[in-house]
């Protein structure tokens, strides 16, 4: 039977080759990303893609998206529209669309600060098209969408509206950006009569020819809109061809009996004319309008009301209507590069308080830990000033401090300089903080073993105050090399390590197929490098119970293994944990079986190189640019075989 098996399978690919497997649109290698044609938006290859997401508050929440991408994933969601500003850093800003990818959805990075106000439109495109911030966006475009300015304009005329997004969107160009640009109506969003009347215009002066166009539908009934309107307005722009997505809309304007939105049909009306739609907003935040929070904690268990019944429960939900394109389900980019801290941070790991601490995880730790990742934040409104106080451990010369502020930063602040801790000197005040990253020149040396932050003033009341970063810095310390950071956090925990490959490859030299395998253990992963090896650090020593490793990858059977402790070496270099190839995702899922929809993916990309339309990476089981024979049989192999088949591992004691 096995024989028989596999003499079917590569007798379908071979007569597969034979078969056509058009897209509906070519893709343009003029284009590196997203391109729009028509009313339709296409990926990279040529896949049709409708946007079906969700809005979320990034940069007032968690701004590098964790955890609310992992959890809004859990939806089905193809795409998240990212709130973020100009005061957005761009190495936050390159975290943020790098998670959203991570999790294979699209990131839609729109800009809240000309929010009503058309004067405001060119200065939002200062940000984009700065030098600093247009590197970030490069660096994502295959798969990134930049909606320009959120709502931008109250009552604009027709005229007004073409001349200054014809501006934006030639500035942008110019800058190099070519990604797909979604331009929102005006009137806050609402008025879709601008978009149908200039969308057109706007899309024949773009160089590219790449736009999309949002409306937001805050329609309530109580303003006189109605189920019908929205029905017309939508048949209206398909009739047209207008790239038409709802960018915006919540189930009610407010809790009044009039104050509901059609959003069932809205929903429904997307779906059956193929238009994206992307609710407001994941939550929680939304003030005063409490009741759009689609979540209660920004995880998907707490999906309540009307946020449950359009990402999961209605026929024309996300989960049942959203699709992934193949492109966002492999070929994850590397992970950004944070850009290193000054060296010689005489604070660093030292002992450090606060006046108050907004959570365990927002401790005052975390600001002299050297992570541009972690942040301390007080109590809001807890105190009319607070700090933060670093001990350096012994009397030090001190003439310069670096502040890294997240965004709710002080406005107003004074560092204090002591050798006792009980009598202060002010070394520095400002009175017109501008956040970011905070660079201080004191007026002369002085000599401290305690260093304060005093703050005073916040940007924004809602929040307390917010530091990713203090760091303070001598004149002996100023020109240091980079060397190893002084008083080492100490590790909390055991490491477990081993290695991982795939069956056909038996092999113990470097290369790309032993790359990429992800190892979890309980919360805690790692993916392994070109010779397979993986270690997961900080695993907690002797009083660890015994948990599950799981080791996944897209074209692979996933592979646990039971029992692993604390310590634990898990395959070696000559005797790796072996995987075996053929399980391909497909619509962003593997079924845990090598099986026929295996075959028929692999089909449809046969004979493609890397540098084809067609070309699936995960199809290319042994990494060598074409989707050939080798491939079938590889596939071949393990065919009819799903994960409860792998022998039981058996660990080596060493």
């Amino acid at each position: 039977m096995k024989k028989v098996s596999i003499f079917l399978l590569i007798s379908f690919l071979i007569t597969s080759i034979f078969c056509s497997y058009p897209s509906s649109f070519a893709a343009d290698a003029q284009y590196t990303g997203f391109k729009v044609n028509g009313r339709f938006l296409y990926d990279k290859n040529g896949e049709k893609t409708i946007l079906y997401g969700i809005n979320k508050m990034i940069i007032w929440t968690d701004i590098d998206g964790v955890p609310s991408y992992e959890e809004i994933a859990k939806t089905g969601a193809n795409c998240v529209r990212i709130v973020w500003g100009i005061s957005g850093a761009p190495d936050k800003l390159d975290k943020a669309i790098y998670n959203c990818r991570l999790n294979h959805m699209i990131p839609i990075i729109e800009c809240h600060d000309a929010t009503g106000d058309w004067s405001k439109l060119q200065t939002v495109v200062d940000y984009w098209v700065r030098p600093d911030v247009v590197e970030v966006l490069k660096k994502h475009q295959e798969y990134l969408i930049i909606n320009i300015a959120n709502e931008c304009g109250q009552s604009v005329s027709d005229s007004d509206y073409k001349t200054g997004y014809n501006l934006a969107v030639s500035r942008m160009r110019t800058a190099g950006i070519h990604v797909p640009l979604m331009i929102d109506a005006p009137s806050y969003g609402q008025g879709i009569d601008s978009l149908q009347a200039n969308g057109p215009s706007l899309t024949e002066s773009d160089p590219d020819h790449n736009l999309l166009f949002s409306i937001h539908m805050w329609w309530p009934y109580e303003w006189g809109y109605t189920d019908q309107k929205v029905i017309d307005e939508i048949k209206q722009s398909v009739d047209m061809n207008l790239p038409l997505v709802v960018g915006e809309f919540g189930h009610e304007w407010d809790e009044t009996a009039n104050g509901g939105i059609p959003y069932k049909t809205i929903i429904e009306q997307c779906h059956l004319n193929q238009v994206g739609y992307l609710p407001w907003e994941w939550g929680p935040g939304n003030n005063p309008q409490t009741f759009l929070d689609m979540t209660t904690d920004s995880t998907f268990a707490t999906l309540q009301g009307w946020g449950l019944e359009v990402c999961i429960t209605n026929p024309h939900s996300i989960k049942n209507i959203a699709v992934r394109p193949a492109s966002m389900l492999t070929d994850l980019p590397p992970p950004p590069t944070p850009t290193p801290y000054p060296a010689g941070n005489l604070a660093l790991n030292k002992t450090i308080e606060s006046s108050s601490d907004e959570s365990a995880d927002n401790s005052a730790k975390n600001a002299v830990d050297g992570s541009g990742d972690t942040r301390w934040a007080s109590v809001s409104g807890r105190y009319d000033t607070e700090y933060l106080k670093v001990d350096l451990g012994a009397v030090c010369d001190v003439n310069r401090v670096v502040l890294h502020w997240e965004d709710a930063y002080a406005t107003q602040y004074k560092i204090l300089t002591s050798t006792d801790g009980t009598s202060w000197t002010t070394a520095y005040e400002q009175y017109n903080g501008k956040g970011g990253l905070d660079e201080i020149n004191l007026s002369k040396t002085y000599s401290a073993r305690y260093v304060k932050l005093e703050c005073g003033q916040k940007i924004n009341s809602q929040w307390g105050y917010s530091l990713w970063e203090m760091m303070v810095y001598g004149p002996s310390t100023a020109t240091q090399a980079p060397t190893s950071t002084p008083t080492p956090t100490p590790q909390t925990g055991k490491t477990v390590s081993g290695y991982i490959r795939p069956d056909f490859d038996s092999t113990t030299s470097a290369s790309e197929v032993k790359a990429g395998f992800k190892v979890e253990l309980g919360g805690m992963s790692a993916v392994t490098d070109q010779n397979g090896a993986f270690t997961i650090n900080n695993v907690p020593p002797e009083s660890f119970v015994a948990m599950t490793l799981k080791v996944t990858k897209d074209g692979y059977l996933s592979r646990q293994i039971t029992g692993v402790n604390a310590g634990d070496k898990i395959g070696t270099v000559n005797s790796p944990v072996e995987i075996w190839a053929g399980d391909i995702s497909v619509n962003g899922t593997q079924d845990g079986s090598i099986n026929m929809s295996d075959v028929i993916v692999l089909a449809k990309s046969f004979n493609a190189v890397s540098t084809d339309s067609k070309y699936v990476v995960a199809c290319d089981l042994n990494k060598d640019n074409t989707i050939n024979m080798t491939d079938v049989i590889i596939l071949a192999r393990h065919f009819n075989k799903t994960t409860s088949d792998y022998p039981a591992y058996v660990k080596t004691v060493s």
